[in-house]
């Protein structure tokens, strides 16, 4: 029996156990074609989808003439204390009394129907003309509905219109149970704030360093959709809370200022 030489070269040959054994190849066109469809995919991805552009901002729910302080007119030590923080009061109801250096017993009413956003004295301290007493959020004016003021940093300002949506997420109500409330920009401040001026308009409730921690901020005032139906008067985008926000809660805003498509960020738009 005779056999061909390379057939006998094979079998003399060692076994090579070490290498891969390639069973088919990609022709390249089919790797070229997938690698277009990709390509193609990703531009029209880019070209249509559309990616909101928004601006966040830390504030509170108030109403328009913000903040007053109630300082002391006389010198004295009050001896009764009527008022207490997070309560509404009419114009003329008391909120504290006080002994004045001569005997004589005065007792102060409020100015005007307003809601009790901080109380700083307590009864038997002894307090001198302009000493703070209270901060007060007057209420007595016409149509004054609740509001939210927040501060957006001052970089952004320049993208902020009047009329531009806004989500405002309280921070006594979940968001991920009550959503948010529905809103739009009414007005932006014209000058950064400073600590002064937010404890100027805010009082000494909110931690007015907190909403500069990140650097020169502009008042922004949004006005908040209306809901008749709801225990606040306002509409939630899910359901609102079985409980009234009362003035200077905390809340939270996202400002959508553009629509941005993904091939603009590639071309540095």
């Amino acid at each position: 029996m005779k056999f061909r030489r390379q057939a006998l070269r094979q079998l003399e040959a060692p076994e090579q156990l070490d290498r891969a054994v390639r069973l088919t190849t990609v022709p390249n066109w089919l790797a070229t074609v997938a690698l277009v469809i990709v390509v193609v995919a990703a531009g029209v991805w880019s070209v249509r989808t559309v990616v909101p552009r928004t601006v966040e901002a830390a504030g509170v729910l108030i109403h328009s003439n913000g903040i007053s302080a109630l300082d002391a007119l006389d010198s004295g030590q009050v001896t009764k204390v009527w008022a207490s923080p997070h309560q509404r009061v009419t114009k003329g109801t008391p909120l504290y009394s006080l002994r004045t250096m001569d005997g004589k017993v005065r007792v102060e009413n409020a100015p005007g129907d307003a809601y009790v956003v901080a109380w700083l004295v307590s009864e038997g301290e002894i307090v001198t003309p302009g000493t703070h007493l209270a901060d007060l959020e007057r209420l007595d004016t016409a149509g004054d509905a609740l509001q939210a003021v927040v501060y957006a940093p001052a970089v952004a300002a320049p993208l902020l219109q009047p009329g531009v949506p806004v989500e405002v997420a309280a921070a006594a109500a979940p968001r991920n149970v009550f959503g948010t409330l529905a809103g739009r920009v009414t007005t932006i401040g014209a000058f950064p704030e400073t600590e002064a001026s937010l404890r100027a308009f805010l009082g000494t409730g909110p931690d007015v360093r907190r909403l500069l921690a990140r650097g020169s901020v502009v008042r922004v005032t949004v006005t908040l959709e209306p809901d008749p139906a709801a225990p606040g008067g306002l509409r939630w985008t899910k359901s609102p809370p079985p409980f009234q926000l009362n003035s200077a809660s905390e809340v939270t805003a996202w400002f959508t200022v553009n629509q941005e498509h993904p091939i603009d960020w590639l071309l540095g738009r």
